[in-house]
C-alpha cells in the first residue's frame, strides 16, 4: 500500500526546512561572525548530511525482512504478527519505521508505525498484536518500512520482499432458531426422492446405476441410516446402504464473494455461520448433503455425513477468499442428485436470479438472505431471512 500523501508531503517539508535552517545558519556565520568558522561549518553541514545519507541508504539495501503469524485460528482470537528484520550489511542501522497494513478480518491493538534501531549482531523482532475480527481469509502484510538517517533529513525505502500472509478465521456454529419449517421442508424433499429412488431401483438393470438399495436392520448398524419412512411401510426396520454415485444429498451453495468493508465482512460471516448451523442440522437427521464455495477462482465440493464434518468445513471456509469462476453459482450444481438447493447469498439481484431459474430445473430452490435484504428480484421455491442473531424468518411473496 502507497503512503498517504499527507505523509509524503510531511517528510518533504521536514526535509526542506531542515536544509533551509542549516543554509541560514551556515550564511549567519560565514557573512557576520567569523569567515573561517563559516567555512568549516559550511563544510561540515555539507559532509554530515552527505555521509548520513550514504549510511542510510546503504543500510537500506543490506535489510531483509519476514512476516509470521498463525495460518488458522477462531474468530475472536488474539494473535501476535512476528516481523523479524535482519541487517545483512556490516554498518549499523540508523533507525527503521515499519508499519503493518491487515485486511478488515483482523483489528489491530496499535495501530501507530513502529520506530527503532538495530545493529548486525541478530534479528530484530517486533510483535503487532491483532485480534480475529471476522471469519474467512484476510491477508497481513508489510505496508512500509524505512530507514531514516541519523539527522532525520532523509529516508529510504527497504525493498519489500516479505510474503504477504494469508490467515484463515475459523466460523462458528450457531444454534439456529426459527430453523425448524426449513429443515422439515427440506427434509420431506429428501425422502420423496429417496423414495422414488427405492421403488425404480428395480427397473434398472445390473448394468445400471441402481438408486438406494436397502436391507433389513440387524443390531449394531448406524442408526443414522435407517429408512424410517420405508420402515413404517414395511413394518419393520430398513437400512440404506448409500452408493455414492445415487446418494440424494441436499446441497448448501454459498454465493459470496470477497469483501473489503466491515459492515459487508459482518453480513458474509452471518451467512457463513448460519449456513454452517443448518448443515449442522441436516447431518443431525442422518441426511448426508453437499457445501459448494468458491476459493482462488475454483468452484470446491464437500460431502459432509457427520458433526465432525461440519466442523472440518468450518475450517476449510476459513481458509477460502470466496473468489469464483464468473459464476455465481457452480455449473456443475446443476447434474448433482441434489433434491433441494439452499442458496445462501449476499446479492440477492436480478443476475443471481436468472441462475436460480435453471436451478429449479433439477430440484427445490430455497434462498437465504441477510435481514433487510431486498429479496423482490430473486425467483425461488422459498426465500428466508438471516439475522446478526441466528434467527431464521419466511418471507411471504
Amino acid at each position: 500500500m502507497k503512503r498517504s500523501r499527507f505523509a509524503v508531503m510531511a517528510d518533504r517539508l521536514k526535509l526542506v526546512f531542515g536544509l533551509a535552517a542549516m543554509a541560514g545558519m551556515a550564511y549567519v556565520f560565514t557573512c557576520y561572525l567569523d569567515a573561517d568558522i563559516g567555512v568549516v561549518i559550511c563544510a561540515f553541514l555539507l559532509l554530515a548530511p552527505l555521509i548520513s545519507a550514504l549510511l542510510a541508504w546503504y543500510a537500506s539495501r543490506h535489510i531483509t525482512v519476514s512476516l509470521g503469524s498463525p495460518s488458522c485460528l477462531a474468530k475472536g482470537r488474539h494473535f501476535v504478527v512476528k516481523i523479524t528484520i535482519t541487517a545483512t550489511g556490516k554498518l549499523p542501522v540508523p533507525f527503521l519505521r515499519c508499519q503493518i497494513g491487515q485486511d478488515a478480518n483482523f483489528t489491530p491493538e496499535d495501530g501507530r508505525m513502529v520506530q527503532c534501531a538495530m545493529t548486525p549482531a541478530e534479528p530484530l523482532v517486533i510483535g503487532s498484536d491483532m485480534t480475529a475480527e471476522y471469519a474467512g481469509c484476510g491477508l497481513i502484510f508489510l505496508e512500509s518500512l524505512r530507514v531514516s538517517d541519523y539527522l532525520g533529513l532523509f529516508s529510504f525505502a527497504v525493498k519489500n520482499d516479505a510474503e504477504t500472509l494469508k490467515v484463515g478465521v475459523i466460523p462458528a456454529i450457531p444454534s439456529l432458531s426459527g430453523a425448524a419449517k426449513m429443515l422439515h421442508t427440506v427434509s420431506d424433499v429428501v425422502l420423496t426422492q429417496d423414495d422414488e429412488e427405492e421403488e425404480s431401483a428395480a427397473a434398472f438393470s445390473s448394468q445400471s446405476m441402481p438408486g438406494y438399495i436397502h436391507r433389513d436392520y440387524v443390531p449394531g448398524d448406524n442408526l443414522k441410516r435407517i429408512n424410517y419412512k420405508l420402515s413404517a411401510k414395511r413394518g419393520k426396520l430398513m437400512v440404506r446402504m448409500d452408493e455414492a454415485a445415487a446418494t440424494v444429498r441436499p446441497s448448501v451453495v454459498l454465493d459470496l464473494q470477497p469483501e473489503m468493508t466491515a459492515e459487508l465482512l459482518h453480513k458474509r460471516q452471518t451467512l457463513m455461520e448460519g449456513a454452517l448451523g443448518f448443515l449442522l442440522l441436516l447431518v443431525q437427521q442422518g441426511i448426508v448433503c453437499s457445501l459448494r464455495y468458491a476459493a482462488d477462482g475454483v468452484w470446491h465440493c464437500l460431502y459432509l455425513e457427520s458433526e465432525d464434518a461440519v466442523r472440518m468445513a468450518a475450517v476449510e471456509l476459513a481458509a477460502a477468499d470466496f473468489r469464483n469462476d464468473g459464476n455465481r453459482i457452480d455449473l456443475s450444481a446443476d447434474q448433482e442428485r441434489a433434491g433441494a438447493f439452499l442458496v445462501y447469498t449476499s446479492r440477492p439481484d436480478e443476475r443471481l436470479s436468472a441462475r436460480l431459474v435453471s436451478l429449479r430445473n433439477a430440484g427445490y430452490v430455497c434462498c437465504v438472505c441477510p435481514s433487510g435484504s431486498d429479496t423482490s428480484a430473486l425467483t425461488a421455491d422459498a426465500l428466508w431471512l438471516l439475522a446478526e442473531d441466528h434467527s431464521m424468518t419466511a418471507v411471504q411473496k
